[in-house]
């Protein structure tokens, strides 16, 4: 996925975070602010908590929901701002099946396209 779709200050998460709204699941929590898509494009922040683990369990599980993400990023609609907090449940879910439960989570906050619709 590429810097300019990432979500990096923590202004920005502080507003996703008060004025959002979130979806959860037991792999993740996605919280989620609507922002003008004619001119912004979706941008998207990873985090995982100390309860998760130490910083190398901590660093894998962003790695592997920001890889979950980046293959949906074709279908994720414009003008979103988005938070993806990695859960304990993700920690030992192979992934597959934590890309499924991704995909779940954006579909229920209905930022997703529908499969056939084009960019």
């Amino acid at each position: 996925m590429r810097r300019k779709y990432r979500l990096k200050s923590s202004v920005d998460f502080q507003s996703v975070y008060t004025k959002g709204r979130s979806v959860a699941n037991k792999a993740a929590v996605l919280y989620v602010l609507p922002q003008k898509p004619s001119v912004d494009p979706t941008r998207v922040g990873f985090a995982a908590g100390k309860k998760l683990g130490k910083a190398v369990v901590r660093n894998r599980m962003r790695r592997r929901i920001r890889e979950a993400v980046r293959l949906l990023w074709t279908r994720v609609k414009p003008g979103y701002l988005l938070i993806v907090i990695a859960r304990q449940g993700a920690k030992d879910m192979p992934f597959q099946q934590l890309q499924a439960r991704v995909t779940e989570l954006f579909e229920r906050a209905g930022v997703l396209r529908a499969e056939g619709q084009g960019s």
